[in-house]
């Protein structure tokens, strides 16, 4: 015991607080005589050792002198040495491992890259934990952009060969309608005049009245051909298709229920098959029940019946409001079928002059249909989050800059005993994939959070959008962002740990480990600036764009309107004097409910992209040709519905209670529809009809001029558009039910909907909204890619402005001796703070000029995706580069401000 003491006391304790144990382990050591390999790794093993026993006797109370001494007891301890070679040996064994040589044994080499790294990582958790919530930010948001990529725009559709599934569409470019429902018979000619299609399909939208099995309930669905079921290649889960026979007039009355309307109205009952069930008053057989997760062609589809053309809608050409769907042959490429259809459309026009004048064909691949408008908006996202993990990285990079500048000594102490710098260089990329890997970890897990988060502002109009999930693909993804983020942050500190001057590096006053370090660290923060002022111009744009489509006036006033759909079944209102009485009577008693200022119906609501077309003729003007024909949206309505709704009156009169049926025609005309078809002229008392050349045609009298109103949404111009009352009416029909009220509008549906069931029990009510939830999912895409990418541009801008001040932070440190000095040679502190953050701005300053030009050619891609501002907005370019230069100034503030504080003594002595 005496020996043990006296060999502690015989060392002089070293004035810094934590003492380094390495120079004491070197020399007990030596005698082992061991190769510089097995020295290096004993030494930092047992360094680790001593550091966390020194720590712990500190803890316990011990003195620094105390606890200095009880660790370099533990070091004496006889068979210390001897376990840890043993150790080192085992696991190296019959193949050992010189640095520098080229004979390395890999797997030992890369399993103790990987312990050590480890060591390291946990030596310094600080460091460790910003690092990992930098890159798991980064990494998280990529996944979770990247899962719902993957589904939307990546995953193939649920079909057999979907890349040869195709939507047809007429092409009426000249009145406005580039992919417009085809006609009946159109539908029919290009079915049987083919060559490229194994198969076609008609659909047309409906809705059924359910009244079987619970209350009255409104359900979406789809009339469809036949032969559907088998030209998707998809079959019932229960029951039968349709079959050939029951797709015309007369046949009996089938149906086929989706998964989820079985189960939800059913109880799953599989004898469900064969049985009547009552859809707007008729009863259908139920053949059929759809697999779980079926889809078309929309999600909200739960109902299809046979289309069933009779003659006459079969020899219609001139009413659009067919979807068609088919599957091209094997091997007929999508331009031989667009050739094809466009020869066809062509003698079909040649054949009916009058109704398919300048009406061509379109053909689209299904997935593109599918996709829609949203494909910009997620690949911008995507872009988004890449260049906010790209920031991350250079943030990471600094830090490990940092580190490979306070780990000098040991750098240099490897170099000396053997090690080659591309093994140093190894080692740090060693640790960098590993804090990039534990970054994925964190960062997968906050993608399943996010993804959850992600759902609910994701637009219920993008389809499939809802099964977003963490797939295989995803999990590929992640690993493999994970590991490329690895070797991206990982490269400047190793290659500037591999280039150490180790000459330099040893001497006790080399303070500086060398300007190249300096340098990478600035053209990272430069880097980082510039592509968060490409982000931040992209989210300024988008939401000026937003705050722009937001102050657009609709035409009308949402606030307090609930709106709901009523659809009357055929069979118990067969006529237009029943459907009258209906709505006659509902809006009598709604009006009486309290709270309640007025009510109207109407055939569709504005903002709802629905809405009947047709072609007009106007009094005392020659037949302009059936190419040449005014198209204008019709809607029916009630005489308090501009009331109701809050249009505003221009001129003459909207309607009254005296405009019945058999009361001399009347219409009212859009503001837009008044100065395009009687331009200079009064539009009032002038007369339009149906576009016909039956010189018997019935002439109805324009009354009154209307404000403009937007149908297809807020960034849609206004189309030409008429109104006429629904008692004189003889097509179409009202199906939504409108209602101006005092309260909030949805603390009412209750008491209207009961009004409702009150006149007719078996009426169902949906769609149950206010005006205002109808115009704010008008722009839910706007505002879907508006605020993520302002999330993520604001991210960038947070992870900048740390990453400006880390770098100015260590700048001070490093100069905290030339402060020292030049604050004793009189310089004033005003003028250090003004050195230091002058220092950070010309970084900023840099990135700026850069992230500009980068931002002036980007930011052209989402052109698409603004409305009222271009692409080169001035004012946002400004105000982004003056918050981005404010940020950048308040970073670089701080340390700016811990260098005026620099005690010019103690700089002096800094070393």
């Amino acid at each position: 015991m005496d020996g043990r003491n006296s060999s502690v006391q015989s060392i002089a304790l070293p004035e810094l607080h934590m003492p380094d144990f390495k120079e004491e382990i070197q020399k007990r050591v030596a005698a082992l005589q061991l190769s510089p390999t097995r020295e290096v790794e004993i030494v930092e093993e047992l360094s680790q050792h001593l550091d966390d026993q020194y720590e712990q006797s500190l803890s316990r109370g011990a003195t620094e002198e105390e606890a200095y001494g009880a660790a370099l007891t533990g070091l004496a301890e006889s068979d210390l040495l001897a376990r840890e070679l043993k150790r080192v040996e085992r696991r190296v064994q019959h193949e050992p491992l010189t640095l520098g040589n080229e004979r390395t044994n890999l797997l030992g080499d890369l399993s103790q890259d990987l312990r050590y790294g480890m060591r390291m990582l946990l030596k310094n958790p600080g460091f460790t934990i910003v690092a990992i919530i930098a890159l798991a930010l980064g990494i998280g948001s990529n996944t979770a952009i990247f899962s719902v990529v993957n589904t939307v725009l990546l995953r193939p559709l649920p079909y057999k060969d979907p890349d040869r599934l195709v939507m047809v569409w007429e092409d009426n470019s000249k009145q406005g309608f580039p992919r417009d429902t085809p006609a009946a018979a159109n539908y029919i000619d290009w079915r049987d005049q083919n060559h490229v299609f194994e198969g076609m399909a008609a659909m047309v939208e409906i809705s059924f009245n359910l009244t079987s099995a619970g209350e009255p309930e409104r359900i979406d669905g789809h009339r469809v051909s036949a032969n559907l079921c088998s030209l998707l290649s998809v079959e019932p889960q229960l029951g039968r298709a349709f079959l050939p026979e029951e797709d015309i007039p007369g046949a009996n009355q089938v149906v086929i229920m989706s998964h989820g309307l079985w189960q939800r109205r059913f109880g799953a009952d599989p004898a469900i098959i064969g049985k009547p069930i009552n859809l707007n008053g008729e009863s259908f057989t139920v053949v059929g029940v759809m697999p779980r997760g079926f889809q078309f062609p929309t999600r909200a589809d739960q109902l299809w019946i046979p289309i069933a053309f009779d003659a006459k809608e079969a020899g219609q050409r001139g009413n659009h409001y067919l979807e068609v769907i088919a599957r091209l042959k094997p091997g007929i490429t999508l331009q031989r079928a667009q050739a094809e259809m466009t020869t066809i459309a062509g003698r079909l026009e040649q054949q009916y002059p009058k109704t398919n004048a300048s009406i061509g064909a379109v053909v689209t691949p299904l997935h593109e249909q599918v996709v829609g408008d949203i494909k910009p908006a997620l690949l911008i996202l995507l872009g988004a989050v890449a260049f906010v993990l790209l920031i991350a990285c250079a943030n990471v990079a600094n830090l490990l800059l940092a580190r490979a500048a306070v780990r000098q000594k040991e750098i240099a102490l490897r170099l000396a005993v053997g090690a080659s710098r591309s093994r140093l260089m190894r080692q740090f990329l060693t640790e960098s994939v590993l804090l990039s890997v534990f970054g994925g970890a964190v960062g997968l897990f906050l993608s399943l959070a996010g993804l959850d988060l992600l759902k609910r502002f994701i637009p219920p109009n993008i389809s499939h959008a809802e099964a977003a999930t963490i797939d295989a693909k995803v999990l590929s993804f992640t690993v493999l962002v994970s590991l490329v983020t690895g070797l991206i942050f990982g490269i400047a500190p190793a290659t500037q740990a591999a280039n150490f001057n180790l000459n330099d590096t040893l001497k006790e006053s080399g303070r500086d480990p060398g300007s190249g370090g300096n340098r990478i660290r600035g053209l990272l923060v430069i880097s980082e600036v510039a592509v968060s002022f490409v982000l931040l111009i992209g989210a300024g744009l988008l939401i000026n764009s937003f705050m722009r489509l937001r102050n657009v006036d609709p035409g009308f006033r949402p606030e307090k309107l609930l709106t709901m759909k009523i659809v009357l079944p055929e069979v118990r209102y067969p006529d237009r004097a029943t459907r009258s009485a209906f709505y006659t009577e509902l809006i009598r008693q709604v009006e009486t409910v309290p709270g309640v200022k007025s009510a109207a119906v109407a055939t569709s609501l504005p903002l709802t992209d629905t809405g009947n077309s047709i072609g007009i003729s106007i009094e005392g003007r020659p037949d302009p040709g059936p190419d040449h024909v005014p198209i204008v949206i019709t809607r029916i309505v009630s005489s308090r519905y501009f009331e109701t709704m809050g249009i505003p009156l221009l001129k003459g009169r909207v309607f009254t209670e005296q405009d019945r049926a058999e009361s001399t025609g009347v219409v009212v005309v859009s503001e837009i529809t008044a100065r395009r078809l009687w331009p200079g002229e009064d539009p009032i008392g002038k007369r339009i009809s149906g576009w016909s050349t039956d010189p018997q045609r019935k002439w109805v009298q324009i009354i009154g001029v209307v404000k403009d109103v937007r149908q297809f949404g807020l960034a849609a111009d206004p189309k030409l558009q008429i109104y006429l009352p629904y008692e004189q009416a003889r097509f179409f029909e009202p199906r939504a039910l409108i209602v101006r009220t005092d309260v909030d509008p949805m603390s009412l549906a209750t008491m209207v909907r009961r009004t409702v069931w009150e006149i007719d029990k078996d009426q169902p009510v949906s769609d149950i909204s206010s005006m205002e939830e109808i115009v704010s999912q008008s722009v839910a895409r706007q505002r879907f890619s508006t605020l993520l990418l302002g999330v993520f541009a604001s991210l960038a801008l947070l992870l900048a402005a740390v990453g400006i001040y880390g770098v100015m932070s260590y700048s001070v440190a490093q100069r905290t001796h030339e402060i020292g000095i030049r604050i004793a040679l009189g310089a004033q502190r005003s003028d250090v703070l003004k050195m230091t953050v002058g220092e950070g701005l010309r970084l900023v300053s840099t990135g700026l000029v850069i992230g500009l030009a980068g931002a002036l050619i980007l930011t052209r891609l989402m052109s698409s995706l603004l409305f009222g501002v271009s692409a080169n907005d001035p004012t946002t370019f400004i105000t982004i580069s003056v918050i981005l230069v404010s940020v950048a100034v308040l970073a670089s503030y701080v340390p700016a401000l811990r260098a005026t504080r620099v005690d010019p003594m103690f700089a002096l002595r800094y070393q």
